[in-house]
This record gives structure tokens, C-alpha cells and sequence, in this order.
């Protein structure tokens, strides 16, 4: 939004940047990897009526700490959602003057994005995978405790504008302010004390503008100079509240990085006049990476795994004492909109959803894919139809001057299918973690990652191996009056046979309309293997037929797949099934389009099973459906 270079007050002096409108947090996805869909900040609108603001350190608003009565600055009202965005009245406390002066301060300057605002809330959120990594999706805020006046907002928290009022002694007057300065000139003019009186309120005025100026100052710089947040730290404790010049702070900071770079070793300021120290990973990503080290029994990006699972508890949660009271755990922390860390289950459920998800990805539980034609998205659990719609056949022969006949419409039927739930769950208890029983937990995700992917796989395949029904004509898939079930045990000249019969099938409701179909895969079960790959590669003819051993395969000619499904307990059995792009086979509708399976914790100390035994639990959810589209490109043969 593009401002002018001054902002038009109708109020009293005195009370000059002290109301404000500001965006409280916008929906989308955050910088800390939080997704906020506009319903949830829809309906937690009134939980931020007067919610108290405010001001503390950046690492202590992660760390949900120091959270004291002297560091409140203000609070919010009439909250309301507006264009994806919570706003609200900001009004600050006549005891955070140096807020109100730096806030104004910046404003008049154009510096607009001086300062920010970021939540402190309770919630409901679970891990969904995105194409590019993970988000951790809000389903619901149940409680805001806080909204901190932070430097770097992470979901979109900041000022939008300085709301004009009027103070209670003065009439109705509008004046424009360049600047600051203007604005001390005039706070003295119109005071009708001495003239002694004048020079000490300039002085006084004149002293906090110019702490203002040194605070933004300092704060601009810190955010530029590229030191670790500690230094930062020590740097702004130093200069805090009191006036400085620009040399000063510069040579602060230049001397915090030489010695920075003398006491880190490998990890040293590169570069002739650097402006920033390189110290690899945060502490919080290299715990990430720790902890996925573990599960995957190996070091990840250079980061030494936890040897140790119990090490691991300890060192996320400072629970040392193993008490299992996550709210006291150094590193719990809720909803923080600057920078984050994490609650020890929502962490350790982002390591073992990582681990399940390669484990759901496995090659070869994935080979439902080669035989399904569509993937779909599936908004609802109600009856989902797909029309099946005939053809006209061949067009007849117009005479001349002979008029144009009506042609037969197309008779048309409907295949149908609903999403259903599969899930479970699985537990990570205390006596776990203090015994370390480090096997049992590192199969956690694969009980979970290859559950999923195995329901899935034998979803689609079963409808093969045993033969369902078909919704639009209630017969099964194979079926003599479908024209696709054989008898033959498998060999050259069955499967020859099996691509004719494939090939001859006439599209629905039109029988001259011949589909020449493809055989592209060759389905076996673990008995058939060596044959199917025989019939499917070698270049010469497979079978007795070929006794000079000269005769040509024509199956390997035209690139013909074989998936072996170890599973399918009938040794004789095998099915052959088109290339999906070429003929509607099956669809598989997935809720919302979510392909993936959800993990889901529950670890809240005072409820469940975290209460009342002591264990996080977690559940996997997948939800999706299966629906046979058209026969037509699929053959089995079902050998006696």
C-alpha cells in the first residue's frame, strides 16, 4: 500500500501514535511452515479481543519465555477478518512510550515495516506433505495467550496504518506531520509554561526521539549484520537504551565478528570484509537433522545422528527426569509467528512422517500406478459417478440432394464408488524412551510408512486378483459376457490369444467402433515369474513351437511389462491389462487429493493417552476410493 510521506492526525498531541491498525496474522502459509486456511482465522476472530501485546526479544517470544508484566506494551480490540487477514486495533500503553516514539518515528519516515506483530496460541495442527516439503496444516486455534511486537513476523503480522482520534481536552483540529521533529517543535510550542519549563520538555523530548532513532538504528543494523542470534543478543543489551552514534554500533559489530572468527575454528567469516558469519546449520535444523539420523540409521547432511533415542527425548525437551511433563520441557513451545521450534511429538511426528512417507514411496508397492488411469481429487464421502457414454457407430451415406438423417444417440450407464477411511494407531510410550529401546521405535515408521502403501497396492490389484463386480453392470470384471476371461495356463500362444481378444473389443455401445487395444502389462503371481519374464524379453519364441530356436517373439517386440504380485496366493493365474492412456481402466479418488497418508499426534499431558498411560500416540489416516471404469482393457485367465 503506498503511502505519502506524511499521515494526517485529527487528535491531541499528546496521544500521537499511540492507536494503530495492524494485521495480526494473514492466512496462507507461514515462514515457519505453519498453513493457516482463511476458515480457521475466520473463526478464531474473537479470541483476539483484548489480548494483551508484548515486547520481548525475538528468541525469548520462540522460547515462550520471560513473559513478565514490564515487557507489556499494549493490547488489541474489535478484531475482524478481512481480505484472508485478522486485523485489529492496536493500542499502546502510555508506559511503552519508547514504542509509541519509535513506531511514529519510522512511520513518518516511511520506514512502515518497522516492527511486527506474531501470535502466541494453542491449536490443533497435523503434517501434510507438499510437493516441496512439509507444512504443518492448522485445523483449529483454540486459545491466544499473547500478540508480540517482534522484528521478524513470520505470518504476515504488521502495521497497516496510524488511526487518527481525538485526545480529551482539545477540539477537533487536523495538522500535518513531516516528521518527528515538527512534532517535539509543536509539543512545546503549545505548552504555556515558562520558558525554563519549555527547554526542559524539548530536552526531555528531544533525548527520547533520539533514543527512538538509535533503536531503529540498531535494530536495522543487527537485522544486516548477518551474526547469530546470540550475538545479536549481547550486542542489543549493550546499546539498549541509551544514545549512540553510527561508528560506535559499526565497530561493535566489526569486533563481534573477529572474534567470532577466531573462536570457531573450521567455521570462519570468508571473505575480505564479510558481512556475515558462516556457522552452518542452526541448533534447531541440526536437531531436525539429528533426529532423522536416527531413523534412517545414518548422518544426514553432515549432522551426527542421535546414537541414542532417550538422547534425543533429553535434548529436545529438557525433560531429563523422563517425568513426561511436556509443558515444562525447555523446547515446548505453541504457535509462535517469528521464528519456531517445535513440541517434542510435533518434531519427533515430522521425523517419523518423513521416514513413513519414503517408506509409502518404496518401489514396486507404488506398481498400482502402471494399471490406473486416472488419479483424482474427491471432495465428499457421498456417491462419486463416472458416466460411461456409447458411440454413434459409422456415420451413413447422404445422396445427393437427399437430406440428413437423425442419428442414434448413444445409450449411456454409470460407474460409481465412494471414499472410505483406513487407518490405525500406534503408540510411543515412556518405558520406550527410558529403556531406549531403540529397534522398536526405528520400525515405527515403517509399520506405518509400508501399512499405508501396502493397503493401497492391494486395493487396486485385488479387484484383479479377485475379480470384483463391476458397479455399472453388476457382472465381474472377467466375465464371458464381457468377453475377457480365458482359461489357458500361461504360455506364448495363450498370451497371444488373450492380445487378440483384448484387441477385438468394440468401444461401449458401438460394436463396429473396434478399440484395438494393447496388452502392456503382464500380471503374475510369484510362480509365473520366470516365465512371464521369458515371454516378455527374450528375443527368440518361448515354448516348444520354437525347436530350431529361430522363431521371433513377438511379445517382446512390443515392449510388454510384467508385475509380479507376490501376494497372489492361485499359482496358474494371470491377468494382462492395457496401457491406461489408451483405455479407461480404474480411477482412484483420493480425499482433497491428498495421495499421501496423514499423520496425526496426540500428546496433550492433561487428556488421552498421554494423561492417562503415559504414551504419545499417533494415527495414520489414508482416505480414498477405488472404482473399475471399463472392462475393455483388461483380460485374465483363470486356469482350472
Amino acid at each position: 500500500m503506498q503511502l505519502d510521506s506524511y499521515v494526517p492526525l485529527i487528535e491531541s498531541q499528546a496521544k500521537a501514535g499511540r492507536e494503530w491498525e495492524v494485521v495480526i496474522i494473514e492466512a496462507g502459509k507461514s515462514g515457519n511452515g505453519f498453513y493457516y486456511p482463511p476458515p480457521v482465522l475466520k473463526e478464531a476472530v474473537p479470541l483476539f479481543s483484548g489480548v494483551r501485546a508484548l515486547a520481548r526479544a525475538d528468541e525469548q517470544h520462540i522460547k515462550y519465555i520471560n513473559k513478565d508484566v514490564k515487557n507489556i506494551v499494549g493490547w488489541f480490540s474489535e478484531p475482524q477478518f478481512v481480505d484472508g487477514k485478522i486485523k485489529a486495533g492496536f493500542h499502546i500503553s502510555e508506559a511503552a512510550e519508547w514504542l509509541r516514539v519509535l513506531m511514529l518515528d519510522a512511520w513518518q519516515r516511511g520506514k512502515h515495516d518497522i516492527v511486527g506483530f506474531s501470535i502466541v496460541a494453542q491449536g490443533v495442527s497435523r503434517l501434510v506433505r507438499e510437493k516441496k516439503g512439509f507444512v504443518k496444516w492448522v485445523d483449529r486455534i483454540q486459545r491466544v495467550d499473547l500478540v508480540d511486537v517482534v522484528v521478524n513476523p513470520a505470518a504476515g503480522g504488521r502495521i497497516e496504518k496510524l488511526v487518527a482520534g481525538v485526545g480529551p481536552k482539545h477540539e477537533e483540529e487536523e495538522i500535518m506531520l513531516e516528521n518527528v521533529g515538527d512534532f517535539v517543535e509543536q509539543q512545546v510550542a503549545e505548552q504555556p509554561d515558562s520558558a525554563a519549563d519549555s527547554d526542559v520538555r524539548l530536552s526531555r523530548l528531544e533525548n527520547e526521539l533520539a533514543e527512538a532513532k538509535c533503536r531503529l538504528m540498531l535494530v536495522e543494523a543487527l537485522q544486516n549484520s548477518g551474526l547469530p542470534q546470540l550475538a545479536q543478543q549481547k550486542i542489543s543489551r549493550r546499546f539498549a537504551s541509551r544514545v549512540f552514534n553510527e561508528t560506535q554500533l559499526r565497530e561493535a559489530i566489526s569486533d563481534e565478528r573477529d572474534f567470532l572468527a577466531r573462536i570457531s575454528g573450521t567455521h570462519r567469516v570468508k571473505g575480505a570484509g564479510a558481512t556475515k558469519v558462516e556457522l552452518g546449520l542452526g541448533g534447531g535444523e541440526r536437531t531436525l537433522k539429528a533426529l532423522d539420523g536416527f531413523f534412517a540409521n545414518r548422518d544426514i547432511a553432515g549432522v551426527p545422528r542421535f546414537r541414542s533415542f532417550r538422547e534425543a527425548y533429553v535434548t529436545i525437551t529438557g525433560d531429563n527426569a523422563l517425568s513426561g511433563q511436556l509443558r515444562e520441557a525447555r523446547n515446548l513451545t505453541k504457535f509462535t509467528e517469528s521464528l519456531t521450534s517445535s513440541s517434542w511429538a510435533e518434531i519427533l511426528g515430522e521425523s517419523i512422517t518423513r521416514r513413513m512417507l519414503a517408506e509409502y514411496n518404496t518401489p514396486g508397492l507404488d506398481d498400482w500406478r502402471k494399471i490406473v488411469s486416472d488419479v483424482t481429487a474427491v471432495r465428499d464421502f457421498s456417491t462419486n459417478r463416472r458416466m460411461r457414454v456409447g458411440g454413434y457407430g459409422t456415420l451413413p451415406a447422404v445422396n445427393e440432394s437427399a437430406s440428413y438423417q437423425n442419428l442414434t444417440s448413444p445409450g449411456d450407464e454409470e460407474a460409481t464408488f465412494s471414499i472410505a477411511k483406513k487407518g490405525g494407531l500406534e503408540d510411543l510410550t515412556l518405558e520406550m524412551i527410558a529403556n531406549d529401546d531403540i529397534g522398536a521405535i526405528r520400525h515405527i515408521h515403517q509399520k506405518l510408512g509400508r501399512a499405508a502403501a501396502r493397503t493401497l497396492y492391494k486395493s487396486v490389484f485385488d479387484i484383479i486378483v479377485n475379480n470384483n463386480a463391476t458397479s455399472y453392470d453388476a457382472l465381474p470384471i472377467f466375465d464371458a459376457g464381457h468377453s475377457n476371461l480365458g482359461s489357458s495356463a500361461l504360455s506364448a500362444n495363450s498370451l497371444l490369444s488373450a492380445k487378440i481378444t483384448m484387441s477385438e473389443q468394440a468401444a461401449y455401445g458401438d460394436s463396429v467402433d473396434i478399440l484395438g487395444l494393447t496388452a502392456k502389462w503382464l500380471l503374475v503371481p510369484l510362480e509365473l515369474e520366470d516365465s512371464a519374464y521369458r515371454l516378455s524379453t527374450s528375443s527368440t519364441l518361448v515354448g516348444a513351437a520354437n525347436n530350431a530356436g529361430t522363431e521371433p517373439n513377438i511379445h517382446s517386440a512390443y515392449g510388454l511389462g510384467v508385475i509380479v504380485l507376490p501376494y497372489w496366493t492361485d499359482a496358474n493365474d494371470w491377468a494382462v491389462v492395457c496401457d491406461p492412456a489408451d483405455c479407461p481402466t480404474v480411477e482412484v479418488g483420493f480425499f482433497n487429493g491428498n495421495e499421501e497418508p496423514e499423520l496425526f499426534v496426540q500428546d496433550q499431558p492433561t487428556a488421552g493417552s498421554m494423561f492417562t498411560q503415559d504414551k504419545i500416540t499417533y494415527k495414520i489416516r489414508h482416505i480414498y476410493g477405488i472404482c473399475v471404469l471399463d472392462h475393455r482393457g483388461m483380460y485374465k485367465s483363470v486356469v482350472a
